[in-house]
């Protein structure tokens, strides 16, 4: 793709907020990189998920490297590995069939199923995310916080131990198609995973939240590094697109950092719930337009 050097200096601009707010967060910023990119940006739906899978790459490196990481931190995701690898794969190929296919008819408009798929699910889920986060931090500021490892106790045999559950015995099965469905879910979107993973090992398989750093940073590169294989092979990687991003994200992200040391963590997941919701109207205006025909 060309870029005029006034996109790309609104790209770049683009990529420090969402770097701020990734830093702010604690989280990847490639949940908002593909909404941003095609709805406010109007890069192709196939360039804005390629994109965002690479461009996670650069923190995720940083941040790895910036740890001492012990062989042992690698038990866990490398057990995901098998699982993350199937679901990124079928994911990407999942987002080449949609993208190779013809328009299709909806609410008589014609639309292109790529993008409308990748809207309605980022919809979704943000949606999903964001109302768990607020209901999430209203029963915690009320003394009635939710509980966690809703599927630690389905135990579908064989069981294995983990460091990072602290002895307790985890299901195989379980934790092996937790991996298939994490990949499958950031190769279509081009997304990092981190939206839900944290949430998914936090309250789905019981691990704690200082647990769930390190093996979530190790997991986000191994999901970035073979979406961004995939979506490369097919042609979707622009490296003046994810340069520019990347450019700004880093200086966003350490702005982003030092404003989420002032907060707590209460406010920091209530103005996420928001984020997200606020984020889903903007998807559901674009898709609204897209349906009226009103582009």
């Amino acid at each position: 793709m060309d870029f005029s050097i006034t996109e790309l200096i609104i790209i770049v601009a683009a990529g420090s907020g969402i770097g701020w707010i990734a830093g702010l967060f604690g989280i990847g910023g490639g949940f908002l990189l593909v909404p941003v990119m095609n709805i406010l940006l109007g890069i192709p739906v196939e360039y804005a998920v390629g994109a965002s899978a690479c461009q996670v790459l650069g923190p995720a490196t940083t941040a790895l490297l910036a740890r001492r990481v012990h062989w042992r931190s690698f038990h866990f995701p490398l057990t995901l590995a098998g699982g993350l690898f199937i679901g990124v794969t079928a994911g990407t190929l999942t987002f080449q069939i949609l993208e190779n296919l013809d328009e299709i008819t909806l609410f008589n408009q014609s639309v292109e199923p790529a993008q409308i798929s990748v809207l309605v699910i980022y919809l979704l889920i943000m949606i999903a995310i964001g109302i768990f986060s607020l209901w999430e931090t209203k029963r915690s500021k009320s003394g009635h916080p939710v509980s966690v490892g809703w599927l630690a106790n389905w135990n579908l045999p064989p069981l294995v131990r983990f460091r990072e559950f602290e002895g307790e015995r985890m299901s195989l099965p379980i934790v092996c198609w937790f991996g298939v469905s994490i990949g499958f879910v950031s190769g279509l979107l081009g997304m990092s995973g981190g939206l839900i993973l944290i949430p998914g090992l936090v309250y789905l398989l019981g691990m704690k939240v200082e647990k769930a750093v390190l093996p979530t940073l190790v997991i986000v590169w191994m999901i970035s590094f073979q979406a961004t294989v995939v979506h490369a092979w097919n042609g979707y990687v622009d490296l003046k697109l994810v340069s520019a991003l990347l450019l700004g994200g880093t200086f966003g992200a350490q702005l982003g950092a030092r404003t989420g040391q002032q907060w707590g963590g209460t406010k920091l997941r209530e103005r996420f719930g928001w984020l997200l919701l606020t984020s889903a109207a903007l998807i559901a205006y674009k898709l609204f337009r897209i349906f009226t025909h009103s582009i």
